[in-house]
């Protein structure tokens, strides 16, 4: 449908009166308001999470690094290295320091056979399974409960395995 002179004039006429006045300033902080509540606190959460999930990420990883040069009785310790001193260490340093956690982690390790080389020798893998739930960044939010990170706590499980530097401390009693 094509507008008139007259309809031109007119819209012409009250936007420049509304540029005059100020009232794209009264528009301004409902949209800023609108950004805020869509964008900056999703982006809020998103940040939180991926820090939480990083860190866990980190913490398995030393673990692994750790069990694979380490002998099986302290690999398998619940006062050892690899369930105990690194992640106390991981908490209290570095990148576990950001971590919001609502209990310490909890470590499972595993061994197993690999390969056989042909001369019979064979490979040891071990295997390392580290839990984490962080804490929710919004607990008892009663209208928008059940989103894991936001109002309810979020559980990471990292399932990493390597194979031994030295089959021999792999075996049991070692």
């Amino acid at each position: 449908m094509a507008r008139t002179k007259r309809q031109t004039k007119l819209t012409l006429k009250h936007a420049t009166r509304r540029m005059q006045d100020g009232n794209q300033l009264a528009e301004f902080g409902p949209g800023l308001a609108l950004l805020f509540l869509s964008a900056f606190i999703p982006l809020v959460l998103l940040i939180a999470v991926a820090v939480n999930y990083g860190a866990a990420y980190t913490l398995n990883n030393l673990q692994v690094r750790e069990a694979v040069v380490s002998k099986r009785s302290e690999v398998e310790s619940a006062t050892g290295n690899v369930k105990k001193l690194i992640p106390e260490r991981w908490k209290a340093a570095g990148f576990g320091q950001f971590a919001n956690l609502s209990q310490d982690p909890s470590t499972e390790v595993s061994y197993k056979e690999g390969l056989t080389d042909s001369e019979g020798r064979k490979d040891m893998i071990v295997r390392v399974i580290t839990t984490v739930k962080p804490k929710p960044l919004l607990p008892n939010m009663p209208f928008i409960a059940g989103i894991p990170g936001l109002t309810s706590e979020a559980v990471f499980i990292f399932d990493n395995q390597a194979v031994i530097e030295n089959p021999d401390d792999g075996q049991p009693g070692a």
